[in-house]
């Protein structure tokens, strides 16, 4: 029975029971956890001794919200991102670099702009596209994914015109004559998204890359917010083959009625699957992006008095729907990033427990952002997991205050609060939308300070202990796996990370400089940098 792995000569952190000196492991599983003479004591002639040399372990990183088949196509897309793209300018000398390279009549993709880094401080237009090619489609993706923007070649093949309408839980944006100027927002991209849409043999690469990017910064165990047919037959091709080894929680993207139909009828629920890839919650897109912004508020944007954001659901449709789920035995959850958005999600699960009542169903909001105290009040009473991510003060926390006004932005994310009021949240990046990194991630949590150095909210700042157990036990509770993973507890599974440094007692700057310096999965060292 002697160990396959000893790590020692270093912290040890299990977020349930604290620091300890060394852990050991057994095949894929967690052997024991304890001092230093104790665990050297179950190694063997064949062990592996692993000196952490005074870095950090703990469990994987489990990111419970991202995107990992968009991640991954979007790493060979133009990328817009900040600081890559610091005015339209660089935007257009980006394309025009991938379209030298491309035939015409391909479709030339990108992705990360942000309006308002843009030294113009607008969204780029059809006629910013077209100045780069009208023999191409080409369709940029803004940072959140929410908003788009296409060249005229683009908007033909949709058939998008001055005479067509803005669809339900969408927008056209158009110039002062009523002409689309190439901005589509929420439901308005859906069928350009479909025409520029990768191959499935691209998307089953993308998984795999995202995979290994992912891997490398130690998360080990992600949930995948898509969930659309192309990417679950993607992401299930993708983990059957072997090559992508993160652990994938996927939710079911159900804003297609027949979509979710077709799982409520095939006697299929969440937590089908295995520890590689389980089925997990049906998911609602019902409002728009905090960033765009396009988010559904109670009260008008400080930017924008006529402006309160785009649902994409009445009251009776979102009640309908969570309660067809949860009545199927399905984990429910919805985007939802606006207080108006949450509240009317919050309605809809709470009809859907009190007609079909069922122990623990553990509902989920993803983002919860905007949350007063009588929000969370309801949260807390349902059992709802709210699905945050801190990180977003660092990219968009200056746009926060801009378009929410300070007040407002101050109470975004209140992951603080949750802890306090004894709320179950989870620790997530919804990456590509930002940066996918933990290290980055949790020192965000810890200072809320944006970009500029804002302090955005001092009172929801948390601690490094409570940023870990988000990111671990939190994220294993949010996918009932909380028996399985989020502890270094024996019997569970050996998916750990050994930081390139240790955190504890750092600064929150030198947090962020850190990153994973090995990464095992199932007992298995998937990267070592």
């Amino acid at each position: 029975m002697a160990a396959d792995f000893v790590f020692y000569g270093g912290p040890v952190y299990d977020p349930v029971s604290g620091i300890k000196e060394a852990v050991a492991t057994k095949g894929n599983r967690i052997l024991a956890v304890g001092t230093k003479a104790e665990i050297m004591a179950l190694a063997g002639p064949r062990t592996h001794r692993y000196d952490l040399e005074g870095s950090l372990l703990m469990p994987g990183f489990i990111d419970a919200h991202l995107h990992i088949t968009g991640h991954g196509t979007g790493l060979s897309q133009v990328n817009c991102k900040y600081p890559a793209a610091l005015s339209i300018g660089d935007i257009q000398d980006a394309f025009r670099e991938r379209v030298r390279s491309s035939p015409p009549g391909t479709w030339v993709v990108g992705r990360g702009y942000d309006q308002l880094k843009l030294s113009e401080k607008r969204h780029p237009t059809r006629y910013d596209l077209d100045a780069v090619s009208t023999q191409h489609p080409i369709l940029l993706t803004r940072t959140c994914g929410h908003i788009c923007v296409v060249n005229s070649v683009a908007l033909a093949l949709a058939g998008i015109t001055a005479d067509v309408p803005d669809p339900v839980g969408g927008k056209i944006d158009r110039d002062e004559s009523g002409t689309p100027n190439g901005v589509l927002m929420e439901a308005a991209q859906r069928f350009l998204r479909e025409l520029s849409a990768p191959s499935h043999e691209e998307l089953v690469d993308g998984t795999v890359a995202a995979s290994e990017h992912l891997i490398s910064l130690g998360i080990t165990s992600v949930h995948d917010a898509s969930g659309s047919t192309p990417l679950m037959r993607a992401i299930v091709e993708a983990v059957e083959s072997g090559r992508a080894k993160v652990r994938i929680y996927t939710m079911l993207g159900s804003s297609d009625p027949e979509f979710q139909n077709a799982y409520l009828r095939s006697g299929l629920r969440t937590g089908f699957g295995n520890e590689h890839l389980r089925l997990g919650p049906m998911k609602l897109m019902t409002d728009g992006s905090s960033s765009g912004p396009t988010a559904a508020t109670r009260q008008p944007y400080a930017v924008d008095p006529g402006n309160s954001g785009i649902l994409c659901f009445t009251q009776e449709e979102i009640t309908a729907r969570h309660t067809a789920a949860h009545k199927a035995g399905f984990q429910v959850t919805a985007h939802a990033v606006g207080d108006r958005a949450v509240e009317m999600n919050i309605n809809g699960i709470e009809s859907a427990v009190r007609a079909f009542p069922r122990p623990d169903p553990r509902h989920r909001i993803e983002h919860c952002a905007m949350t007063g105290a009588e929000l969370r009040a309801r949260i807390k009473s349902l059992g709802i997991v709210s699905i945050a991510q801190p990180v977003f003060f660092h990219e968009f926390g200056d746009g926060y205050v801009l378009n929410y006004g300070r007040e407002r932005a101050e109470q975004m994310f209140t992951t603080a609060s949750f802890i306090r009021e004894g709320i179950p949240f989870a620790m997530s990046t919804d990456c590509p939308v930002t940066f996918p990194d933990p290290t980055l991630n949790i020192s965000v949590a810890m200072t809320r300070s944006t970009m500029t150095g804002d302090i955005v909210g001092p009172a929801q700042r948390i601690t490094l202990e409570q940023a870990l157990y988000g990111y671990t036990m939190g994220g294993a509770y949010a996918a009932f796996e909380e028996k399985i993973k989020g502890s270094l507890e024996p019997g569970k599974l050996a998916d750990l990370v050994v930081w390139t440094g240790n955190p504890f007692g750092a600064e929150p700057a030198e947090i962020r400089g850190m990153t994973a310096r090995m990464t095992m999965i199932d007992g298995q060292v998937v990267f070592e940098r």
